[in-house]
């Protein structure tokens, strides 16, 4: 099968709120490995992009993989983002056993990536950091990983064969200290115009990234620029990154066209939803003059709304207007960090026909259905997904004084676009099971 779609929730799992030695996704987890072991005789390379890589069970399986001849590249975040906040037991899936100690997800990533750099074991296996910092704002707050955010948000694998490759792309980080949420994962396996672009990009941020071995750990928020690549994306597969000149500018462009082209319906999946009436700051970018203020893709979903076309929202995240306070008094919401944003949507929303609303705190896919096509995504709908700036400047910041920041503003993100009716109606299936949780809130 060319398409594969698995998908992972807290209802699998005795206790939603147990933190599993095999990661916040052990079902996907399973799936991946199972993904490689099928087909082991047959690949030459594993290319791994995982935001946060902390999980010994699927990094122990990559060492003895690699043992076998197979070339494994994995690319992470420095240690330095991982956070060291609220240590928590551990119990392993099968045996039940629970951990004596209690592990953040930087004890758990330190002593692996220590290992790493250590060790002499594994030539076959090459671990790098992408340390490439975002911001764009000298109002942000300190972030609970690290002064300033990774841009790595991926969590992606490219696996090249001797006859072929398989595309993996997940929303889930399997890291491990993290509840099990409502989880996704797509396999494409040897379909045409998807793997020259995901070779490209693998090739390409590897190029950008440093070997653990030459990486020194003095955070470095004064230099985060790129030789800009040149990159066309496909129909089929789409990129962001800091060496892709304008191409989260390009994102908001690609995913409007195909959200004002819908015929019969809308659904928009994420964490987080606030790509909406958004400032874009041209002071920071080299060649746009003007600011603007964007309507993002939630503006373009309203329009469609407007027009007739049923659009159904399913968010993590969700901040009640002032004129519903009131009603949501005993509910505790997971609030987005773009909270003005956020309630503009969701205003115009409540005056819009033909959609509903509904919030589920455990939610973590992220995806959009149009008619019966699927765009699978690594990336929230917020502003900050669709801004590249490539010449931001901030002297100092208003909450860290005594950091500043030079750079390209830009997150490494990807979707894929899928037109295989199973996929897109294991999707469909799979929004309709969440809405009837009894933990699903509608809140339109």
């Amino acid at each position: 099968m060319p398409f594969k779609t698995f998908f992972d929730e807290p209802d699998n799992y005795k206790n939603r709120f147990d933190f599993y030695e095999q990661g916040g996704s052990p079902l996907l987890l399973e799936k991946f490995i199972e993904t490689i072991e099928e087909q082991k005789n047959d690949i030459e390379e594993i290319n791994v992009s995982w935001y946060l890589y902390n999980n010994k069970h699927l990094h122990n399986y990559l060492k003895e993989i690699s043992q076998a001849g197979i070339i494994v590249n994995v690319i992470t975040i420095p240690l330095e983002g991982y956070d060291s906040l609220k240590p928590q037991y551990l119990k392993h899936l099968y045996t039940k056993e629970q951990s004596t100690k209690k592990f953040t997800k930087y004890a758990l990533a330190r002593e692996i990536l220590g290992e790493m750099y250590r060790s002499e074991k594994y030539p076959y296996f090459n671990l790098y950091f992408f340390s490439h910092l975002y911001v764009r704002s000298a109002f942000v707050n300190k972030f609970s990983r690290g002064s300033l955010p990774y841009s790595l948000h991926i969590k992606s694998a490219y696996l090249k064969k001797k006859n072929g490759y398989t595309l993996v792309l997940s929303s889930s980080n399997m890291a491990v200290r993290d509840l099990v949420k409502y989880e996704s994962m797509v396999c494409i396996e040897n379909e045409p115009h998807y793997e020259a672009n995901a070779r490209a990009f693998f090739s390409d941020l590897i190029r950008n990234a440093i070997p653990i071995k030459a990486f020194k750990g003095a955070l470095n928020t004064t230099c985060n620029t790129y030789k800009k690549i040149e990159f066309n994306n496909s129909e089929q597969i789409q990129i962001t990154a800091p060496f892709y000149h304008n191409s989260a500018n390009q994102l908001e462009t690609t995913l409007s066209k195909y959200i004002l082209a819908a015929k019969n319906r809308i659904v928009i999946c994420a964490q987080h939803l606030a790509a909406f009436d958004y400032t874009f700051n041209a002071k920071y970018h080299s060649t746009i003059q003007k600011n603007e203020t964007r309507g993002g893709i939630l503006g373009a979903v309203l329009d469609m709304a407007s027009k007739g076309i049923s659009v159904t929202c399913l968010s993590q995240t969700f901040a009640p207007t002032t004129e519903d306070e009131k009603k949501y008094e005993t509910v505790k919401f997971r609030r987005p960090a773009n909270i003005g944003n956020f309630q503009k949507f969701y205003t115009e929303l409540m005056l819009t026909k033909n959609t509903s609303y509904f919030v589920n705190e455990h939610l973590h896919s992220k995806f959009i259905i149009i008619d019966n096509m699927l765009i699978y995504c690594s990336y929230n709908f917020t502003p900050t997904q669709f801004i590249f700036l490539d010449n931001v400047n901030i002297s100092k910041f208003k909450n860290m004084p005594d950091v500043s920041y030079e750079g390209i503003h830009c997150e490494v993100g990807m979707h894929l676009t899928i037109k295989d009716l199973n996929t897109v109606n294991a999707f469909e299936k799979n929004v309709q099971e969440i809405i009837k949780k009894k933990e699903t809130i509608k809140v339109k």
